[in-house]
């Protein structure tokens, strides 16, 4: 079966995203989703001066749990069979790293109004990763509109394993 590997942010588009794949799973299209939330090392900045690696890593894994909560909860309402890691490097990097090292068959991007203008020019990360990407990239355009409350469903959450905090290589090679 075919495993998915989705790129969350936070962001609405992003959980677009996620909802695509989790229909995906509720269709028996694909067998298991990798969540993925990418953060950029700051260990490289002035913070690094101040904190020591342990505590930066730390803020890096709050941060990334905090961007993959929302999608985690998408998915357990869903009853999706779901993995969680959150990456540290550059971004179209790190997630080609990801689904290479996961062994993906496919990567999904949620597209914002930014990385569809950067798109017209060929930057940004979601063309980044097409181009580079031996796997098919998919990109969902996030609708405009929100959710009304009343659509949305509230269960008690299960306990899951905390994200895996993995730290990539700078340079993807195939």
């Amino acid at each position: 079966m075919i495993k998915l590997l989705v790129v969350v942010d936070g962001s609405d588009s992003s959980l677009w995203a996620v909802r695509h794949a989790a229909f995906l799973y509720r269709e028996r299209s694909v067998s298991q989703i990798v969540l993925l939330n990418v953060q950029a090392p700051i260990e490289n900045g002035r913070a690094a001066g101040y904190h020591s690696l342990a505590k930066l890593r730390e803020r890096e894994r709050e941060d990334g749990e905090a961007a993959l909560a929302s999608a985690a909860e998408i998915l357990e309402d869903s009853g999706v069979k779901y993995v969680a890691q959150i990456g540290i490097g550059s971004p179209a990097n790190t997630i080609l790293n990801a689904a290479q090292a996961c062994q993906c068959d496919g990567i999904v991007l949620g597209l914002s109004a930014w990385s569809r203008v950067l798109a017209l020019i060929g930057a940004g990360t979601p063309a980044k990763t097409m181009r580079r990407s031996p796997v098919p990239v998919t990109l969902i355009n996030a609708p405009h509109a929100q959710i009304p409350s009343e659509f949305t469903v509230h269960r008690p959450s299960t306990s899951h394993a905390r994200p895996t905090l993995v730290v990539y290589p700078p340079a993807f090679h195939m």
